[in-house]
């Protein structure tokens, strides 16, 4: 696929194994479906299904669930050319069992996998694994790299803690990435870890002293809050069945990313109403990522989601 990407994810895609049978752990679970997945892929999907042009860059194992990763998202309209291949490092698997109300629990596979051995020179010139070097490094170079060509970063810290070495690392690294990048997102649970502080307001404000221009947090079913130095606000979630709640954070994401690239203009230029327009319609993608099983193939394209959104309005009147 040839085109010009106006978003380029860089990171982690991995295989989810997602139990068949709802409510089941993962001892108990009778067997697994075989699902795209991984957060960076996530969002590269489902902002080309949202009808921005997206590419997706990262390292997979050059094993069988390797090159299904690659056609998954050649077939949902990212580019995947960027997708490097690693002879000595498998792809990353993660088993996942869901509950009765739509929460997971993962367990990842593969103690050093294909996307921890990305390096700078994969990458042909904003999201990435920090965790292990040599993608801890590589992160950093071309973030650095990036933003001196003036390009946009956006980060999402995906916090696993069980992956990192101590949560002091993790919380060391993940800072210094927020204070390379211009937009950040991330959950209640990661903003508290992060910031430390009380209330997401207070997160907010102090990530932001970092030097983002955008922090926003997602807040599951309430919806999310955002905030600039000129800007803030609670916007309200959207109320839906949840049958699974994997990928709804990078739903969002997506939603974000692709209304900021439709916009044409910066953080800075836009005003509040603008800013909670987009974070409306990211929780409306997030919402309906919900609605069905698996992260990609639950991904709403743009149609879905204008008229989820026109079903509310009209419901409230």
């Amino acid at each position: 696929m040839k085109f010009s990407p106006e978003v380029t994810c860089i990171g982690e895609a991995l295989i989810d194994f997602v139990s068949t049978k709802r409510g089941a752990n993962l001892s108990n679970a009778p067997g697994f479906l075989k699902l795209a997945g991984g957060a960076s892929a996530n969002v590269a999907v489902g902002i080309a299904r949202l009808g921005t042009r997206s590419a997706f860059v990262g390292k997979v194992g050059d094993d069988p669930f390797g090159k299904f990763l690659q056609r998954e998202l050649t077939g949902h309209g990212v580019d995947a050319s960027g997708m490097r291949f690693d002879t000595n490092h498998r792809t990353r698997l993660a088993f996942v069992s869901i509950s009765k109300s739509g929460d997971r629990d993962f367990e990842f596979w593969e103690k050093s996998p294909a996307d921890e051995w990305l390096l700078p020179a994969d990458v042909d010139f904003k999201k990435l694994l920090l965790i292990k070097e040599p993608s801890r490094t590589s992160f950093f170079r071309i973030a650095k790299k990036l933003r001196r060509a003036g390009t946009m970063i956006a980060f999402d810290p995906n916090i696993r803690l069980s992956l990192w070495h101590s949560p002091d690392e993790a919380r060391k690294i993940m800072l210094k990435a927020i204070g390379l990048s211009h937009v950040v997102r991330m959950n209640e649970e990661e903003v508290r870890f992060l910031a430390k502080a009380d209330g997401v307001e207070a997160a907010a404000g102090a990530l932001l002293t970092l030097g983002p221009e955008l922090v926003v947090i997602t807040l599951g079913k309430e919806g999310s809050y955002f905030r600039t130095s000129d800007h803030s606000g609670f916007m309200k979630g959207h109320e839906v069945n949840a049958v699974d709640t994997t990928g709804c954070g990078d739903g969002f994401f997506a939603g974000l990313l692709h209304g900021l690239v439709q916009s044409r203009k910066t953080v800075k230029e836009l005003a509040l109403s603008e800013i909670a327009s987009l974070c409306v319609e990211a929780n409306a993608v997030g919402a309906l990522a919900a609605t069905r099983s698996g992260a990609i193939p639950a991904l709403p394209g743009a149609a879905a989601v204008k008229r989820f959104l026109k079903t509310k309005k009209e419901k409230k009147r």
